[in-house]
Protein backbone atom coordinates (compact mmCIF):
# COMPACT_ATOMS: atom_id res chain seq x y z
CA UNK A 1 0.00 0.00 0.00
CA UNK A 2 1.39 3.77 -1.25
CA UNK A 3 2.51 6.15 1.35
CA UNK A 4 0.26 9.08 1.95
CA UNK A 5 1.91 12.23 0.65
CA UNK A 6 3.16 15.32 2.67
CA UNK A 7 0.61 17.29 1.26
CA UNK A 8 -1.99 14.78 1.03
CA UNK A 9 -1.48 14.54 5.01
CA UNK A 10 -1.90 18.27 4.94
CA UNK A 11 -5.10 18.80 2.94
CA UNK A 12 -6.41 15.72 5.33
CA UNK A 13 -5.64 17.36 8.62
CA UNK A 14 -7.48 20.29 7.02
CA UNK A 15 -10.83 18.34 5.87
CA UNK A 16 -10.82 16.72 9.66
CA UNK A 17 -10.07 20.07 11.41
CA UNK A 18 -12.71 22.03 9.06
CA UNK A 19 -15.15 19.56 9.43
CA UNK A 20 -14.50 19.63 13.27
CA UNK A 21 -15.15 23.29 13.56
CA UNK A 22 -18.24 23.32 11.35
CA UNK A 23 -19.64 20.36 13.87
CA UNK A 24 -22.14 17.35 11.93
CA UNK A 25 -25.06 20.15 11.15
CA UNK A 26 -23.11 22.76 10.07
CA UNK A 27 -22.77 24.34 6.19
CA UNK A 28 -20.57 27.15 5.19
CA UNK A 29 -22.70 30.60 5.65
CA UNK A 30 -23.22 32.04 1.96
CA UNK A 31 -20.61 34.97 1.90
CA UNK A 32 -19.89 35.69 -1.44
CA UNK A 33 -22.66 37.46 -3.85
CA UNK A 34 -20.96 35.30 -6.56
CA UNK A 35 -21.67 32.10 -5.33
CA UNK A 36 -23.56 29.47 -7.14
CA UNK A 37 -23.46 32.29 -10.28
CA UNK A 38 -24.56 32.05 -12.99
CA UNK A 39 -27.72 30.36 -12.14
CA UNK A 40 -30.52 30.20 -15.71
CA UNK A 41 -34.04 29.12 -15.28
CA UNK A 42 -37.59 29.27 -16.38
CA UNK A 43 -40.76 31.24 -15.11
CA UNK A 44 -44.19 30.63 -16.23
CA UNK A 45 -45.77 33.78 -17.10
CA UNK A 46 -48.90 35.31 -18.32
CA UNK A 47 -46.75 36.12 -21.15
CA UNK A 48 -45.27 32.90 -21.90
CA UNK A 49 -42.44 31.17 -20.53
CA UNK A 50 -39.81 33.65 -19.24
CA UNK A 51 -35.86 32.79 -19.52
CA UNK A 52 -33.94 34.08 -16.78
CA UNK A 53 -30.56 34.15 -15.55
CA UNK A 54 -28.54 35.84 -12.20
CA UNK A 55 -25.12 36.17 -13.34
CA UNK A 56 -22.37 38.73 -12.07
CA UNK A 57 -21.54 39.65 -15.67
CA UNK A 58 -21.59 43.59 -16.83
CA UNK A 59 -24.38 42.68 -19.45
CA UNK A 60 -26.97 40.37 -19.94
CA UNK A 61 -26.67 36.99 -21.73
CA UNK A 62 -28.73 36.03 -25.27
CA UNK A 63 -31.53 33.60 -25.04
CA UNK A 64 -30.47 30.64 -27.95
CA UNK A 65 -33.78 29.35 -28.62
CA UNK A 66 -33.32 26.53 -31.23
CA UNK A 67 -29.83 28.16 -32.27
CA UNK A 68 -31.45 31.66 -32.77
CA UNK A 69 -29.73 34.31 -30.44
CA UNK A 70 -32.91 36.54 -29.08
CA UNK A 71 -31.36 39.13 -26.60
CA UNK A 72 -31.95 39.41 -22.39
CA UNK A 73 -33.06 42.97 -20.88
CA UNK A 74 -32.31 43.21 -17.53
CA UNK A 75 -34.60 43.42 -14.72
CA UNK A 76 -32.66 46.16 -12.53
CA UNK A 77 -29.44 48.17 -12.07
CA UNK A 78 -27.53 46.56 -9.77
CA UNK A 79 -26.69 48.31 -6.03
CA UNK A 80 -25.48 46.92 -2.79
CA UNK A 81 -27.90 44.74 -1.67
CA UNK A 82 -27.83 43.22 -4.98
CA UNK A 83 -25.37 43.51 -6.46
CA UNK A 84 -26.12 40.72 -9.38
CA UNK A 85 -27.67 41.49 -12.64
CA UNK A 86 -30.84 39.77 -13.70
CA UNK A 87 -31.48 39.27 -17.03
CA UNK A 88 -35.12 38.10 -19.05
CA UNK A 89 -36.29 36.96 -22.40
CA UNK A 90 -39.58 35.62 -23.46
CA UNK A 91 -39.23 31.85 -25.09
CA UNK A 92 -40.33 31.92 -28.89
CA UNK A 93 -43.61 29.80 -28.58
CA UNK A 94 -42.97 26.34 -30.50
CA UNK A 95 -39.14 26.73 -29.36
CA UNK A 96 -37.96 22.94 -28.92
CA UNK A 97 -34.39 23.63 -26.98
CA UNK A 98 -33.16 26.83 -24.95
CA UNK A 99 -29.96 27.97 -22.53
CA UNK A 100 -28.95 30.85 -21.34
CA UNK A 101 -25.39 31.47 -19.91
CA UNK A 102 -24.30 27.66 -21.32
CA UNK A 103 -26.98 26.05 -19.26
CA UNK A 104 -29.58 24.44 -20.62
CA UNK A 105 -33.59 25.73 -20.03
CA UNK A 106 -36.33 23.62 -19.19
CA UNK A 107 -39.49 24.42 -21.23
CA UNK A 108 -42.01 22.12 -20.03
CA UNK A 109 -45.44 20.59 -22.06
CA UNK A 110 -48.53 21.87 -22.98
CA UNK A 111 -50.23 18.77 -20.98
CA UNK A 112 -48.01 18.36 -17.81
CA UNK A 113 -48.33 14.74 -16.48
CA UNK A 114 -46.80 15.31 -13.67
CA UNK A 115 -46.46 18.72 -11.11
CA UNK A 116 -45.00 18.93 -8.09
CA UNK A 117 -45.70 21.02 -5.34
CA UNK A 118 -43.11 23.05 -2.42
CA UNK A 119 -44.38 25.98 -0.68
CA UNK A 120 -43.23 27.73 2.71
CA UNK A 121 -39.27 26.72 2.14
CA UNK A 122 -37.06 29.80 3.90
CA UNK A 123 -35.42 29.67 7.34
CA UNK A 124 -37.22 31.47 10.07
CA UNK A 125 -34.74 34.07 11.68
CA UNK A 126 -37.39 36.95 13.22
CA UNK A 127 -37.02 38.35 16.60
CA UNK A 128 -36.94 35.38 19.43
CA UNK A 129 -38.02 33.09 16.51
CA UNK A 130 -34.88 31.45 15.42
CA UNK A 131 -34.51 27.83 13.33
CA UNK A 132 -31.48 26.43 12.97
CA UNK A 133 -30.43 27.00 9.14
CA UNK A 134 -27.15 25.36 9.63
CA UNK A 135 -28.95 22.48 10.84
CA UNK A 136 -30.19 20.04 7.67
CA UNK A 137 -32.31 18.11 10.16
CA UNK A 138 -33.98 21.34 11.71
CA UNK A 139 -33.95 23.62 8.09
CA UNK A 140 -34.34 20.73 5.50
CA UNK A 141 -35.14 22.90 2.36
CA UNK A 142 -32.04 21.68 0.55
CA UNK A 143 -33.27 17.85 1.08
CA UNK A 144 -36.75 18.82 0.17
CA UNK A 145 -35.68 20.16 -3.36
CA UNK A 146 -33.26 17.60 -4.26
CA UNK A 147 -35.61 15.03 -3.55
CA UNK A 148 -38.22 17.25 -5.01
CA UNK A 149 -36.04 17.16 -8.04
CA UNK A 150 -35.72 13.80 -8.58
CA UNK A 151 -39.57 13.10 -9.15
CA UNK A 152 -38.83 14.43 -12.62
CA UNK A 153 -41.42 16.93 -13.14
CA UNK A 154 -42.95 19.00 -16.39
CA UNK A 155 -43.98 22.23 -13.93
CA UNK A 156 -43.10 22.74 -10.14
CA UNK A 157 -45.22 25.06 -8.37
CA UNK A 158 -43.83 27.45 -5.26
CA UNK A 159 -47.02 28.61 -3.42
CA UNK A 160 -44.55 31.03 -1.48
CA UNK A 161 -42.73 31.89 1.90
CA UNK A 162 -39.46 31.64 -0.08
CA UNK A 163 -37.56 34.09 2.48
CA UNK A 164 -37.90 33.91 6.24
CA UNK A 165 -33.87 35.47 7.02
CA UNK A 166 -35.68 38.61 8.85
CA UNK A 167 -33.85 39.12 11.86
CA UNK A 168 -29.69 38.24 13.09
CA UNK A 169 -29.21 35.34 14.24
CA UNK A 170 -29.41 34.49 18.22
CA UNK A 171 -26.56 32.18 18.51
CA UNK A 172 -27.82 30.92 21.80
CA UNK A 173 -31.23 30.19 20.77
CA UNK A 174 -30.32 28.02 17.37
CA UNK A 175 -27.96 26.71 15.14
CA UNK A 176 -27.76 29.89 12.67
CA UNK A 177 -24.13 31.48 13.26
CA UNK A 178 -23.09 33.45 10.26
CA UNK A 179 -26.41 33.01 8.60
CA UNK A 180 -26.95 36.26 6.33
CA UNK A 181 -30.71 38.68 6.82
CA UNK A 182 -32.42 41.29 4.88
CA UNK A 183 -34.02 41.56 1.99
CA UNK A 184 -31.11 41.29 -0.56
CA UNK A 185 -28.90 39.12 -2.83
CA UNK A 186 -27.18 36.94 -0.04
CA UNK A 187 -29.89 36.26 2.05
CA UNK A 188 -32.44 34.91 -0.78
CA UNK A 189 -29.40 33.21 -2.27
CA UNK A 190 -28.44 31.24 1.54
CA UNK A 191 -32.61 31.05 1.52
CA UNK A 192 -33.73 29.68 -1.94
CA UNK A 193 -31.35 30.01 -4.96
CA UNK A 194 -28.59 27.46 -3.39
CA UNK A 195 -30.35 24.96 -1.55
CA UNK A 196 -33.08 24.45 -4.61
CA UNK A 197 -30.86 25.47 -7.45
CA UNK A 198 -31.39 21.77 -9.00
CA UNK A 199 -35.06 22.09 -8.77
CA UNK A 200 -34.91 25.61 -9.99
CA UNK A 201 -33.62 23.92 -13.00
CA UNK A 202 -35.21 20.48 -13.29
CA UNK A 203 -38.50 22.31 -15.01
CA UNK A 204 -40.25 25.17 -15.37
CA UNK A 205 -41.41 27.40 -11.74
CA UNK A 206 -45.27 28.85 -11.27
CA UNK A 207 -44.31 31.02 -8.44
CA UNK A 208 -46.66 32.79 -6.00
CA UNK A 209 -46.27 35.62 -3.81
CA UNK A 210 -46.08 34.77 -0.20
CA UNK A 211 -47.11 37.23 2.28
CA UNK A 212 -42.95 37.04 2.86
CA UNK A 213 -42.38 38.94 0.39
CA UNK A 214 -45.17 41.73 0.73
CA UNK A 215 -43.60 45.03 0.34
CA UNK A 216 -42.69 45.46 4.37
CA UNK A 217 -40.54 42.25 4.32
CA UNK A 218 -38.87 40.89 1.31
CA UNK A 219 -40.64 42.17 -1.55
CA UNK A 220 -38.19 44.27 -3.42
CA UNK A 221 -36.10 40.97 -3.70
CA UNK A 222 -39.31 38.82 -5.11
CA UNK A 223 -40.08 41.55 -7.56
CA UNK A 224 -36.36 41.70 -9.12
CA UNK A 225 -35.60 37.53 -8.59
CA UNK A 226 -38.50 35.71 -8.85
CA UNK A 227 -41.63 37.60 -10.25
CA UNK A 228 -42.87 36.48 -14.03
CA UNK A 229 -44.02 39.79 -14.83
CA UNK A 230 -42.08 43.17 -15.89
CA UNK A 231 -40.05 44.68 -12.99
CA UNK A 232 -42.48 47.52 -11.37
CA UNK A 233 -40.96 51.25 -10.43
CA UNK A 234 -41.55 50.44 -7.01
CA UNK A 235 -43.17 47.59 -4.70
CA UNK A 236 -46.88 47.57 -5.47
CA UNK A 237 -48.99 46.17 -2.25
CA UNK A 238 -51.32 44.68 -4.69
CA UNK A 239 -50.99 42.96 -8.68
CA UNK A 240 -53.24 42.16 -10.54
CA UNK A 241 -54.30 38.34 -10.83
CA UNK A 242 -53.54 36.51 -14.62
CA UNK A 243 -54.01 33.14 -16.08
CA UNK A 244 -51.68 30.73 -17.36
CA UNK A 245 -54.06 29.93 -20.07
CA UNK A 246 -51.34 27.85 -22.62
CA UNK A 247 -51.59 24.85 -20.22
CA UNK A 248 -53.64 22.41 -19.04
CA UNK A 249 -54.82 22.56 -16.14
CA UNK A 250 -54.89 26.18 -16.58
CA UNK A 251 -53.59 28.02 -13.25
CA UNK A 252 -54.71 30.86 -12.19
CA UNK A 253 -52.38 33.35 -9.42
CA UNK A 254 -53.92 35.51 -7.33
CA UNK A 255 -51.23 37.60 -5.12
CA UNK A 256 -52.81 38.02 -1.70
CA UNK A 257 -49.70 38.43 0.30
CA UNK A 258 -51.25 41.59 1.92
CA UNK A 259 -54.23 39.97 3.31
CA UNK A 260 -54.80 40.01 7.15
CA UNK A 261 -55.31 36.44 8.66
CA UNK A 262 -58.10 37.31 10.84
CA UNK A 263 -60.00 40.26 10.33
CA UNK A 264 -61.72 41.90 7.44
CA UNK A 265 -60.43 45.40 6.95
CA UNK A 266 -62.55 47.80 4.63
CA UNK A 267 -59.46 48.71 2.31
CA UNK A 268 -58.16 45.31 1.63
CA UNK A 269 -61.79 44.32 0.93
CA UNK A 270 -62.22 46.39 -1.20
CA UNK A 271 -59.42 45.53 -3.35
CA UNK A 272 -59.68 41.49 -3.38
CA UNK A 273 -63.32 42.08 -4.74
CA UNK A 274 -62.83 42.80 -8.20
CA UNK A 275 -59.60 40.34 -8.16
CA UNK A 276 -61.37 37.49 -7.55
CA UNK A 277 -64.13 38.62 -9.99
CA UNK A 278 -61.77 38.51 -12.54
CA UNK A 279 -60.16 35.19 -10.92
CA UNK A 280 -63.64 33.74 -12.09
CA UNK A 281 -64.17 34.89 -15.16
CA UNK A 282 -60.18 33.75 -16.48
CA UNK A 283 -61.09 29.95 -14.91
CA UNK A 284 -62.28 28.54 -18.22
CA UNK A 285 -63.20 24.62 -18.52
CA UNK A 286 -60.79 23.49 -16.21
CA UNK A 287 -58.26 25.32 -13.61
CA UNK A 288 -56.89 24.92 -10.25
CA UNK A 289 -56.62 28.85 -8.29
CA UNK A 290 -52.92 29.55 -6.85
CA UNK A 291 -52.93 31.97 -4.19
CA UNK A 292 -50.21 32.04 -0.96
CA UNK A 293 -52.99 32.32 2.23
CA UNK A 294 -55.39 29.20 1.76
CA UNK A 295 -59.27 30.26 0.54
CA UNK A 296 -60.13 27.54 3.43
CA UNK A 297 -58.01 26.24 6.27
CA UNK A 298 -57.98 25.55 10.17
CA UNK A 299 -55.25 26.52 11.99
CA UNK A 300 -53.62 25.67 15.64
CA UNK A 301 -54.51 28.26 17.85
CA UNK A 302 -52.99 27.22 21.27
CA UNK A 303 -55.17 25.57 23.95
CA UNK A 304 -57.98 26.53 26.27
CA UNK A 305 -59.05 24.03 29.47
CA UNK A 306 -56.92 21.48 27.85
CA UNK A 307 -58.79 21.69 24.21
CA UNK A 308 -56.99 22.71 21.04
CA UNK A 309 -58.34 25.72 19.82
CA UNK A 310 -58.21 26.53 16.09
CA UNK A 311 -58.68 29.57 13.76
CA UNK A 312 -59.83 29.98 10.30
CA UNK A 313 -58.94 30.75 7.42
CA UNK A 314 -59.55 33.42 4.87
CA UNK A 315 -62.25 35.77 6.12
CA UNK A 316 -61.79 38.75 3.95
CA UNK A 317 -61.19 36.69 0.64
CA UNK A 318 -64.35 34.35 1.19
CA UNK A 319 -66.30 37.73 1.84
CA UNK A 320 -64.73 39.33 -1.12
CA UNK A 321 -66.84 36.65 -3.83
CA UNK A 322 -69.52 35.61 -1.39
CA UNK A 323 -67.51 31.50 -1.54
CA UNK A 324 -68.75 31.50 -5.06
CA UNK A 325 -66.81 30.32 -7.49
CA UNK A 326 -66.74 29.47 -11.34
CA UNK A 327 -67.74 25.76 -12.05
CA UNK A 328 -64.41 25.35 -13.58
CA UNK A 329 -62.01 26.08 -10.66
CA UNK A 330 -60.88 22.23 -9.20
CA UNK A 331 -59.34 23.10 -6.58
CA UNK A 332 -57.24 25.96 -4.35
CA UNK A 333 -53.66 25.42 -4.04
CA UNK A 334 -51.92 27.67 -1.26
CA UNK A 335 -49.40 27.85 1.92
CA UNK A 336 -48.88 29.42 4.29
CA UNK A 337 -50.34 27.37 7.01
CA UNK A 338 -46.61 25.55 7.89
CA UNK A 339 -48.12 21.87 7.26
CA UNK A 340 -49.69 19.55 4.81
CA UNK A 341 -53.55 19.90 4.82
CA UNK A 342 -56.54 18.88 2.59
CA UNK A 343 -59.76 20.30 3.11
CA UNK A 344 -62.92 18.74 0.87
CA UNK A 345 -66.91 19.74 0.56
CA UNK A 346 -69.71 17.74 -0.51
CA UNK A 347 -71.76 20.48 -1.68
CA UNK A 348 -70.31 22.22 -5.19
CA UNK A 349 -67.57 24.44 -3.01
CA UNK A 350 -63.66 23.46 -4.76
CA UNK A 351 -61.58 21.77 -1.89
CA UNK A 352 -58.41 23.18 -0.69
CA UNK A 353 -54.94 21.46 -0.56
CA UNK A 354 -52.36 22.98 1.23
CA UNK A 355 -48.74 22.15 0.84
CA UNK A 356 -46.54 24.99 3.56
CA UNK A 357 -44.18 22.08 4.67
CA UNK A 358 -41.47 22.80 2.53
CA UNK A 359 -38.78 23.49 5.64
CA UNK A 360 -39.49 26.71 7.73
CA UNK A 361 -40.58 25.36 11.10
CA UNK A 362 -43.82 23.42 11.25
CA UNK A 363 -47.28 24.34 13.29
CA UNK A 364 -48.27 22.09 15.32
CA UNK A 365 -50.00 18.92 14.51
CA UNK A 366 -54.06 19.40 14.50
CA UNK A 367 -55.37 16.89 17.12
CA UNK A 368 -58.80 18.07 16.52
CA UNK A 369 -60.74 16.03 14.30
CA UNK A 370 -61.36 18.28 11.41
CA UNK A 371 -64.25 16.48 9.21
CA UNK A 372 -67.45 17.75 9.80
CA UNK A 373 -66.17 21.34 10.98
CA UNK A 374 -67.90 24.25 9.78
CA UNK A 375 -66.00 27.17 7.65
CA UNK A 376 -67.36 29.98 6.33
CA UNK A 377 -71.21 28.70 6.42
CA UNK A 378 -70.45 24.78 5.06
CA UNK A 379 -69.09 21.49 6.63
CA UNK A 380 -66.22 20.23 5.61
CA UNK A 381 -67.33 16.63 4.22
CA UNK A 382 -63.38 15.45 4.94
CA UNK A 383 -60.66 17.18 6.69
CA UNK A 384 -56.84 16.27 7.03
CA UNK A 385 -53.62 17.40 8.31
CA UNK A 386 -49.96 15.91 8.12
CA UNK A 387 -47.19 18.62 10.12
CA UNK A 388 -44.50 16.79 9.08
CA UNK A 389 -41.84 18.46 5.97
CA UNK A 390 -42.35 17.41 2.82
CA UNK A 391 -43.61 18.06 -0.71
CA UNK A 392 -46.07 16.72 -2.78
CA UNK A 393 -45.93 15.35 -6.74
CA UNK A 394 -49.23 15.42 -8.91
CA UNK A 395 -49.84 13.01 -11.75
CA UNK A 396 -52.48 12.96 -14.38
CA UNK A 397 -54.91 9.59 -14.04
CA UNK A 398 -57.59 10.87 -17.12
CA UNK A 399 -59.82 13.42 -16.03
CA UNK A 400 -58.19 12.93 -12.21
CA UNK A 401 -54.88 13.80 -10.47
CA UNK A 402 -53.56 11.17 -7.84
CA UNK A 403 -51.14 13.08 -5.49
CA UNK A 404 -48.52 11.40 -3.89
CA UNK A 405 -47.51 13.22 -0.48
CA UNK A 406 -43.78 12.84 0.12
CA UNK A 407 -41.19 13.05 3.37
CA UNK A 408 -38.38 15.08 3.48
CA UNK A 409 -36.78 12.15 1.94
CA UNK A 410 -39.41 11.19 -0.88
CA UNK A 411 -41.00 8.49 0.94
CA UNK A 412 -44.73 8.01 0.71
CA UNK A 413 -46.84 9.73 3.88
CA UNK A 414 -49.90 9.45 2.26
CA UNK A 415 -51.48 9.61 -1.17
CA UNK A 416 -54.74 11.20 -2.65
CA UNK A 417 -57.04 11.59 -5.57
CA UNK A 418 -58.14 14.82 -7.09
CA UNK A 419 -61.30 14.81 -9.03
CA UNK A 420 -64.95 15.33 -9.25
CA UNK A 421 -64.89 18.11 -7.13
CA UNK A 422 -63.30 16.60 -4.36
CA UNK A 423 -59.82 15.90 -2.67
CA UNK A 424 -59.87 12.61 -0.62
CA UNK A 425 -56.78 11.17 1.44
CA UNK A 426 -55.82 7.61 3.07
CA UNK A 427 -58.92 5.39 1.74
CA UNK A 428 -59.54 7.66 -1.58
CA UNK A 429 -61.35 5.11 -4.21
CA UNK A 430 -60.04 4.48 -7.34
CA UNK A 431 -62.40 6.34 -9.82
CA UNK A 432 -64.54 3.92 -11.64
CA UNK A 433 -62.78 3.28 -15.45
CA UNK A 434 -66.10 1.33 -17.06
CA UNK A 435 -67.32 -2.27 -16.50
CA UNK A 436 -63.91 -3.68 -15.58
CA UNK A 437 -64.30 -1.03 -12.31
CA UNK A 438 -67.64 -1.76 -10.85
CA UNK A 439 -66.43 -1.77 -7.44
CA UNK A 440 -64.36 1.17 -6.70
CA UNK A 441 -61.34 -0.53 -4.66
CA UNK A 442 -58.42 1.49 -3.60
CA UNK A 443 -56.78 2.77 -6.62
CA UNK A 444 -53.29 2.63 -5.21
CA UNK A 445 -53.56 -0.94 -4.97
CA UNK A 446 -54.40 -1.41 -8.33
CA UNK A 447 -51.37 1.42 -9.62
CA UNK A 448 -49.53 -0.89 -7.59
CA UNK A 449 -50.40 -4.05 -8.77
CA UNK A 450 -50.37 -3.20 -12.96
CA UNK A 451 -46.66 -1.17 -11.96
CA UNK A 452 -45.52 -4.83 -10.90
CA UNK A 453 -46.81 -6.59 -13.60
CA UNK A 454 -45.20 -3.93 -15.98
CA UNK A 455 -42.00 -4.36 -13.47
CA UNK A 456 -42.03 -8.12 -14.16
CA UNK A 457 -42.55 -7.97 -17.83
CA UNK A 458 -39.99 -5.04 -18.66
CA UNK A 459 -37.12 -7.12 -16.64
CA UNK A 460 -37.77 -9.79 -18.78
CA UNK A 461 -38.19 -7.34 -22.31
CA UNK A 462 -34.68 -6.07 -21.18
CA UNK A 463 -33.16 -9.28 -20.55
CA UNK A 464 -33.94 -9.63 -24.58
CA UNK A 465 -32.39 -6.05 -25.12
CA UNK A 466 -36.27 -4.54 -26.18
CA UNK A 467 -36.97 -2.15 -23.92
CA UNK A 468 -35.24 1.14 -22.48
CA UNK A 469 -33.79 2.83 -19.28
CA UNK A 470 -37.37 4.43 -17.80
CA UNK A 471 -37.69 8.33 -17.78
CA UNK A 472 -38.77 8.83 -14.13
CA UNK A 473 -37.07 7.53 -11.10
Amino acid sequence: MHGISAPSKFILVALFLGAVSLGPFSQPPMANAQDNLPLAFTLLGPDGVVARVITMSETCPPLIADGNQIGSTPRFTPDDAFPVRVCDAVVPAGTTSASMAGQELKLGKARPERITIVGDTGCRMKGESMQACNDPVAWPWATVAANAAKTNPDVIIHVGDYHYRESPCIVDKANCAGSPYGDNWVTWNADLFTPGRDLLQTAPWVVVRGNHEDCKRAGDGYFRLMDPRPMPKTCPTYTDPFALDYIEPRLLVLDNSAVNDYEVQADQLAAYKPQLEKMNELAGDEAWWLQHDPMYAFGPAGAKDGVQQLFQDQPTLQQADSNTYAPGVQMFLSGHLHSFGVYSFDEGRPPQLMVGNGGTNLDAEITVPLTGLEIAGMNLAYGLNHAKFGFTVMDRMGDKWALGVKNVEGGEMDKCVLGGGTLLCGQAPMPTAGSGFENRAQWWLVVALLGGAILLGGLALRMRGWVAPSNHS
